[in-house]
């Protein structure tokens, strides 16, 4: 077997191995998973000249610290969490060459919840329904389906790579602490009263410390309905707000459910559901209308746009 590309010496808040997750398995109630922030991650690749989809590290919030055990480059991008290696301060969105011996650190970061750290040729994990990313409410994935912690050793991937790149101006995703997302409304929208549904586009809410890779619980003035009615499970995604009893939204994230037995209010444009993965438990998030006959339109272009960098890549 070859030899180890890096030690974790403290696992931070929540670090995982990912990719661009599993799709195609929501029937049998195993969500896609993946990168929570799609975009971030694959410009991390992107950078050290890997395909946009390799498996790759994503830290939660902060406080990581590698051990590099082999001579490679690596790439940080999404939320800056003051990296220093070798107590020397990193920037982001920049191909960084390593030597072995050398340690990464994190802080934690003040705007934004995620970051990506790719590694040339990628990262191994195990594999499950095609993937390896990690889905740690059913064990499965990355190592053991578990967060990294002290001690764990992973290996390259050897995938190909293309070689280090710079990242071109206006490419790089600036991130803010008040996340602004572009909804629609949907299939129980009319059940909000009118008041409530002036309020949902007009008014932030804040994230609770009850905030995951599964959902973020949001709070704000009391969300009513016209009249309570029952409803049984239906499909969501992430990006779909539901309406809980007690009010208080709830927002599907990257590892949510696939079924759930609220009304669903909004759904986020696809163009935007990378910004789920950024907020963090007290973020301002804020929703905008967006029509229906616009949400296409925008993705087309969106995708063109960063296709034009990583082929293949899709929001």
């Amino acid at each position: 077997m070859s030899e180890p590309v890096l030690k974790i010496l403290k696992g931070g808040t929540q670090t995982t191995l990912q990719d661009a997750g599993r799709p195609g398995h929501r029937h049998l109630g195993i969500p896609k998973s993946g990168a929570a922030d799609r975009l971030s991650f694959a410009l991390s690749n992107y950078l050290v000249g890997n395909p946009w989809d390799a498996p790759a590290l994503e830290c939660t919030l902060g406080g990581l610290h590698i051990r590099f055990l082999k001579t490679s480059r690596i790439a940080i991008s999404g939320a800056d969490m003051k990296a220093q290696i070798n107590g020397m301060n990193v920037g982001m969105n920049r191909c960084v060459p390593v030597e072995p011996g050398d340690i990464l650190t994190f802080s934690f970061g003040r705007v934004g919840c995620r970051a990506y750290i790719a590694v040339e040729g990628g990262l191994k994990g195990e594999t499950f329904m095609g993937s390896v990313s990690t889905y740690i409410p059913a064990g499965f994935g990355g190592l053991e389906g578990r967060a990294y912690r002290a001690g764990d050793e992973i290996y390259s991937a050897e995938l190909e790579t293309t070689g280090p790149k710079s990242l071109p101006f206006g490419y790089a995703p600036r991130l803010s602490r008040h996340i602004v997302l572009r909804a629609r409304s949907v299939t129980e929208w009319d059940w909000l009263s009118p008041a409530a549904q002036r309020y949902m586009y007009t008014s932030p809410f804040h994230a609770t410390a009850d905030t995951d890779r599964m959902g973020a619980r949001l709070r704000g003035d009391k969300i009513d309905l016209v009249e309570k009615k029952d409803m049984v499970s239906s499909p969501i995604l992430p990006g779909t707000l539901q309406i809980p009893p007690n009010g208080q939204p709830i927002l599907a994230l990257i590892d949510g459910h696939c079924t759930g037995g609220y009304p669903r209010a909004l759904q986020v444009i696809t163009a935007d559901l990378w910004l789920l993965g950024q907020i963090a438990p007290s973020s301002p998030v804020s929703f905008r209308r967006c029509f229906p006959e616009d949400a296409p339109v925008i993705l087309r272009g969106r995708n063109a746009f960063y296709e034009g960098l990583m082929p293949g890549f899709r929001f």
